[in-house]
């Protein structure tokens, strides 16, 4: 179980390698959960982060607010201000998280 979550990463940016997209959205959210349910918060937050960017290309924009969110969290709660930060300057729509409420995007 301890490398579960790098795997799942692994593949889905494999699958986004090659246009993939069904295989790809699959294997972030596993990622992301296995990252949650194992307590990896870094690489929850990373998961999400590389999910967003997935589904910003992907055109699939819904998903892209709420996974930031998660990954400025779980980013912020691990102490990583210099990666927060560095979030927010490159999505500056971003207005802060919104704790699972609706959405502005």
């Amino acid at each position: 179980w301890n490398f579960e979550n790098k795997l799942f990463l692994l593949q889905a940016e494999r699958h986004y390698a090659f246009g993939e997209m069904d295989h790809a959205a699959e294997k972030y959210k596993l990622a992301q959960e296995s990252s949650k349910k194992h307590r990896f918060l870094h690489e929850e937050a990373l998961a999400c982060e590389l999910a967003a960017n997935f589904h910003e290309k992907a055109g699939n924009v819904k998903f892209v607010a709420e996974l930031i969110d998660r990954a400025v969290n779980c980013f912020q709660t691990w102490g990583a201000e210099g990666k927060v930060e560095s979030l927010l300057i490159d999505d500056e729509s971003y207005d802060g998280p919104n704790f699972g409420l609706e959405t502005k995007r």
